[in-house]
């Protein structure tokens, strides 16, 4: 078991061999594989390792087994100027959520607004990455997607609905895009599965529950017991908002909602605006800034140091590990891929 504590220090370029090479084993090309590995490598820069290679060993395994497409078609099953419904065919959700995301900016460039819907797909890993994306050509945009059903609608103790999260980002005239990327639940999921890896109880303002409605701190039995989204507090506003979310990504592109999403079975709602047509894009990207100036401008409580704007600790860690070249894992991840290596016969040489 790994120490909860541990973190282990490692370098970019082997991780990218080695992540590239799992997915050319389990059929993947190699030009998606090393997409997918960059997408999965961003999650890590920004800190956000919840979501990036400590999920490796899950696609490799679902690869394997046959649950994912290595090789997608992505067919467009219905096309406006403006829209298109994208068939995921089974593939690594990452990569076909990013192709459909490219063709969604294309057509905003054409049309100053455009939105990509997908049906049949899988795990997106971090969501922000696809804003993102729409932000680096100065647009703004606003992603979800469905989510296998573990949140108990406010007031039940049946869990229906997925944890759906979404993502937001804006661009600024001077600096990174305000990035947004929130789950429904009270944190992310990934947390509590790396405490169950670690074997560490969670904290219980976290605010899960077993299956009796009652606070727990095991996270084998938050993980199969109520998930009330946004925490129990605020657990009604967080039961409509998923219900929407699944509108928008499961059942507006014709595809899965609520309790009938599973592997495979996933949607992501991708949309994509370009300021200029409400005015013009450069003044929208200043006020983007002032909002930030105001934010950090704030006030702060006794004993923090720095308000944040939303995203800006990942940005700032993504600058970070970049101009190191490492990203720092928990021993407990660094372990999981070292068992992945072994298994698949493939060095990891960290």
């Amino acid at each position: 078991m790994a120490d909860q504590d541990a973190t282990e220090v490692v370098p970019l370029e082997p991780l990218r061999e080695f992540g590239a090479k799992v997915y050319e084993a389990c059929g993947v090309p190699s030009a998606d594989a090393a997409f997918t590995v960059e997408i999965q490598l961003t999650a890590d820069l920004r800190g956000v390792d919840t979501h990036g290679f400590q999920r490796l060993g899950w696609y490799a395994g679902h690869l394997q087994a046959g649950r994912y497409n290595p090789t997608p078609s992505l067919e467009v099953l219905k096309e406006t100027p403006v829209s298109h419904v994208v068939d995921g065919d089974g593939g690594i959700g990452q990569l076909i959520v990013a192709r459909t995301m490219e063709r969604t900016i294309a057509k905003a460039k054409e049309t100053g607004l455009a939105l990509g819907t997908l049906r049949n797909s899988n795990d997106w890993g971090m969501g922000a990455f696809y804003p993102m994306m729409a932000a680096a050509d100065g647009f703004v945009s606003f992603c979800t997607t469905t989510s296998v059903p573990n949140i108990a609608p406010f007031g039940s103790r049946t869990r229906i609905s997925g944890n759906n999260p979404m993502a937001f980002a804006a661009p600024r005239a001077s600096g990174p895009p305000v990035v947004l990327d929130m789950a429904l639940t009270p944190v992310a999921l990934g947390k509590v599965m790396r405490a169950r890896a670690e074997g560490r109880e969670i904290p219980e303002e976290w605010g899960f529950l077993d299956i009796e409605g009652l606070p727990t701190t095991d996270p084998e039995t938050a993980l199969s017991g109520i998930i009330p989204a946004l925490g129990a507090v605020a657990a009604y506003k967080g039961s409509g908002l998923s219900m929407f979310m699944n509108l928008l990504a499961g059942a507006l592109p014709g595809g899965y909602h609520s309790q009938d999403v599973n592997i495979g079975k996933r949607g992501q709602f991708l949309l994509v605006i370009d300021p200029e047509i409400f005015g013009e894009a450069d003044k929208f990207a200043e006020k983007v800034d002032s909002m930030v100036e105001q934010i950090k401008s704030a006030d702060p409580l006794p004993g923090v140091d720095e308000v944040f704007a939303p995203g800006e600790i990942e940005q700032r860690a993504y600058e970070e590990r970049v101009a190191a070249g490492h990203v720092v894992y928990p021993a407990s991840t660094l372990q999981e891929l070292r068992e992945l290596s072994s298994e698949m016969g493939i060095p990891l040489e960290v």
